[in-house]
């Protein structure tokens, strides 16, 4: 399974949409990240390089995951204080890979300035559930060719957390958050359509 989710991340990824992955626990999304990235660094004749936003409590996983999968990756995570932070940013062509959480990302939007990152990943992807966040806004700005979300639970409470992810993957490709509620979330959850 963790061959077919690579195989499927690199299809998507190859035809310019988002995805999201939504395996459960244990499953191997990190690592089938991992190697999509490797993947596409042999593949890509010119340098580029990845962001993953990840809560902060698996930052340095994510660290420790690529050290011992994808040795080959230069990995750098954007710890430390926000000018340690954003002077990693100011070189981030030195690097394949930069992991960063939730909440620097939210406190270093500037320094993002001017880059474009070839994947944008989040990882435990219901900390966008709220469209109206900071956080959701966050992920949503920065530049990348492709974003991709990890999440065992993509949805906990209600559709509008699939929405706000989708909105983050391929923006529009739901309509707005309106018209999204009114053809999807009212019907499925006050009127118990299945169709």
């Amino acid at each position: 399974y963790q061959k077919a989710g690579f195989n499927w991340l690199s299809t998507i990824v190859n035809y310019n949409f988002g995805g999201l992955l939504a395996d459960e626990m244990g499953l191997g999304k990190t690592l089938q990240i991992l190697a999509l990235i490797l993947a596409r660094k042999e593949q890509k004749k010119e340098h580029s390089f990845s962001l993953i936003v990840a809560p902060a409590s698996v930052v340095y996983n994510w660290q420790n995951e690529a050290n011992k999968f994808t040795p080959n990756l230069r990995v750098a995570v954007l710890g430390g204080n926000k000018q340690a932070r954003t002077s990693l940013l100011r070189d981030a062509q030195n690097y394949d890979l930069l992991i960063t959480s939730y909440q620097s990302l939210n406190h270093d939007l500037e320094a993002y300035q001017g880059l474009t990152f070839d994947l944008e990943i989040i990882d435990e992807a219901q900390n966008i559930k709220n469209y109206q966040s900071v956080t959701a806004q966050s992920v949503k700005v920065i530049q990348a060719h492709h974003k991709l979300a990890l999440t065992g639970t993509p949805i906990e409470n209600k559709l509008s957390e699939l929405w706000s992810i989708f909105d983050y993957l391929m923006p529009g490709f739901l309509g707005s958050y309106l018209d999204f509620r009114k053809k999807y979330e009212i019907p499925i959850v006050k009127e118990n359509k299945q169709d």
